[in-house]
């Protein structure tokens, strides 16, 4: 299991290799090559029919990180977490999800402090807390909706649990991210993405 440093609205790594926003799709291939052994399962998403128009992603399944790049430019735009379970986080040294540590609305509170209240997407029943670079994504069941107008912290859950972070997003700027590319469209090539690198 990867322990891995957020820094909001610039990066996830640790002390050997960093993905940084904003550095090239090869730089981050540079690094997966490095890392041989370390990250394991690596899928390359893209669209066969317009590669220029939906975003290139470097998804690592084994981790749950998913690096989203502009199709045009091939910048890292967006680092997403979108399995907890699978990697441990860290933020300034400090652990917020372990499998000692769960991502509870407590805990992010804790880590991050509580700046201001989320928003609550009726649609999608997740509640996303957003600082400036950094989103978190918490399910939630619509029956706890009404009950969320003074933030995610006055919501009542049964037997006193609460929600845990579902998925994590870095970026740069205020606006949370919207969550990724459309992978409706995309095409997986998740057996010869290793031997393509290596070779």
């Amino acid at each position: 299991m990867l322990e891995l440093e957020v820094v909001p609205e610039r990066s996830l790594g640790c002390e050997q290799w960093e993905f940084i926003l904003g550095m090239h799709f090869s730089q981050s291939v540079s690094i997966i090559q490095s890392q041989v052994g370390i990250i394991r399962g690596v899928q390359v998403l893209y669209s066969d029919s317009n590669p220029l128009d939906v975003d290139l992603v470097i998804n690592l399944p084994h981790d749950g990180v998913r690096l989203i790049f502009d199709p045009v430019v091939q910048r890292l735009k967006i680092i997403e977490i979108y399995n907890m379970k699978l990697v441990k986080l860290k933020y300034c040294g400090l652990p917020f999800n372990s499998p000692e540590v769960l991502p509870s609305i407590e805990q992010i509170e804790h880590s991050f402090g509580a700046t201001h209240p989320g928003v609550y997407d009726s649609d999608k029943q997740v509640f996303v807390l957003n600082f400036r670079g950094l989103s978190f994504y918490f399910p939630i069941d619509s029956k706890f909706q009404p009950g969320y107008a003074h933030g995610l912290g006055s919501l009542q859950f049964p037997n006193g649990t609460s929600p845990l972070v579902a998925k994590t997003a870095i970026y740069v700027g205020n606006m949370g991210a919207g969550g990724g590319s459309d992978e409706h469209n995309l095409k997986s090539t998740t057996t010869t993405f290793t031997t393509r690198l290596l070779s």
